[in-house]
């Protein structure tokens, strides 16, 4: 008799479907009111960051936006914008343009930025002159 108490008999009513029912809403009222709290924090946040933009400061752990599932930030544009919009006119070795888009606000995922900025500039489309270092439109 213990047994099936333990293993789950469905005459016993600690195993019942109510019981289910409940923590399942529980659950969900639980979450749904956790998300809602998020978004009211994200908005003082956003207004906050607002006021100190119009001080002429920036906060210090600006909100960007959402993330990613997988936990990335969301940058506002993409790193090939990015990089189009640095060397707009100019001729910059990779260091350079790396120092200018994380100066634009753009967050990098990775620990080798320099890397992800390679696969942009030695890539096919657009193709950046390469003279000595220097890339170009």
């Amino acid at each position: 008799m213990e047994l099936n108490i333990l293993a789950g008999n469905r005459r016993n009513p600690i195993f019942n479907g109510a019981m289910k029912t409940d923590a399942l809403k529980q659950y969900v009222s639980l979450r749904d009111s956790i998300f809602a709290e998020r978004e009211q924090l994200i908005a003082r946040l956003r207004e906050i960051d607002e006021a100190l933009g119009a001080m002429g400061l920036r906060g210090r752990d600006t909100y960007y936006g959402p993330r990613t599932p997988t936990g990335r930030v969301r940058n506002e544009m993409s790193l090939k914008e990015a990089v189009l919009k640095v060397i707009e006119g100019k001729s910059l070795t990779k260091h350079e343009i790396l120092d200018a888009v994380l100066r634009m606000g753009y967050q990098f995922s990775t620990d080798d930025p320099l890397n992800s900025l390679g696969v942009i500039l030695y890539g096919k489309s657009p193709k950046f002159k390469n003279d000595g270092g220097r890339f170009s439109l």
